[in-house]
């Protein structure tokens, strides 16, 4: 029944499945003007927000994209912060004016007419202007969520379902939320044999993130604040790989801690153990941590159904993202 029912809400279009999900009234005009290549099968887009116009939404949102040609919108993630799709001026040079920008990380999908026509060659679609629409209710901060009784928040992504929790983590660290305890556990598939540490969507900006939370404050008998769990899987996750580890081989049942202290590498999927340690292990942890899930339909089900019957975690803090 869960599989047929996945089956009917793939066959819809995005506008479709999302369409009691809320939504801007206004159509905001974009141009495409950076394409990057991320890995074979994902790319990276900035949309320049058109005569400086600022945007306002909130991490986590999706876009409504409306590609010159076709009647139907599609459906991408707003991988950017808040901060970015705003005028300001820069860190580094503060006299100098920031151009806002909302940014996608679109996967290869020829069956999605947006997905397809956002995957031409990038001279074809270079400096087109489109429209778009904020949308979405997978956002921080969540609704009816009191922040002041939230110390830690654990982010749990499979696959491009990092999207919505890239934009989520990076306004925490850019805003400088005080939360006692930030941890990510990001599970993926090796894009190819011996990727670099770019290819794997997303882990560059996922390290540096954590590598400013550090050990500061930390005791032996604390948690840490910032810990990212990366969970590699695939035909090739055996090989050895470019990924800053402190080993240069790795075995299926090894766990290859990452030069940074707070970041650990396992090449494996996510178990129920790690779920356990993530969760915490004391009612005050538990009670005080917010859970954002999102990764292929089975994946989150089942992180979501195991994490929302364990004791002393409110229900309703377990949130995830289902367009399915």
């Amino acid at each position: 029944m869960v599989q047929a029912r996945s089956a009917i809400r793939s066959s819809l279009s995005h506008e479709e499945r999302t369409a009691t999900e809320p939504r801007d009234k206004d159509l905001y005009p974009v141009i495409l003007n950076s394409i990057e290549s991320v890995n074979e099968k994902i790319r990276l887009f900035r949309l320049a927000i058109k005569d400086q116009r600022s945007v306002k939404f909130l991490p986590g949102q999706w876009l409504d994209v409306h590609v010159p040609g076709l009647t139907k919108a599609g459906g991408f993630t707003i991988t950017s912060t808040p901060r970015d799709a705003l005028p300001q001026s820069s860190e580094p040079e503060p006299n100098q004016l920031h151009s806002p920008f909302l940014e996608l990380a679109v996967q290869e999908s020829p069956s999605n007419p947006p997905a397809a026509w956002l995957w031409r060659p990038s001279e074809e679609i270079l400096g087109k202007e489109f429209q778009v629409r904020i949308g979405g209710s997978f956002v921080w901060p969540p609704p009816g969520v009191n922040l002041d009784e939230i110390h830690r928040v654990i982010f749990i992504a499979g696959g491009v379902g990092i999207n919505p929790l890239i934009s989520i983590l990076s306004h925490i660290h850019q805003t400088n939320v005080p939360l006692d305890h930030v941890r990510f556990l990001y599970a993926t598939r090796i894009p190819r044999y011996q990727p670099k540490i770019t290819e794997i969507l997303f882990l560059s900006r996922l390290s540096s993130i954590f590598q400013s939370f550090g050990l500061k404050n930390y005791r032996q008998d604390e948690e840490e604040r910032g810990r990212l769990e990366l969970y590699l899987t695939g035909g090739y996750a055996r090989h050895p790989i470019s990924l800053n580890v402190s080993k240069n081989s790795v075995d299926e049942k090894e766990d290859l801690e990452v030069e940074n202290a707070t970041s650990y590498t396992y090449f494996r999927r996510i178990k129920d153990d790690d779920l356990q340690s993530a969760v915490g292990f004391d009612k005050q942890a538990r009670e005080s941590s917010l859970y954002y899930v999102c990764g292929p339909p089975e994946m989150t089900d089942y992180i979501v159904e195991h994490i929302r019957k364990q004791d002393s975690v409110d229900p309703e803090r377990v949130l995830c993202e289902k367009w399915w």
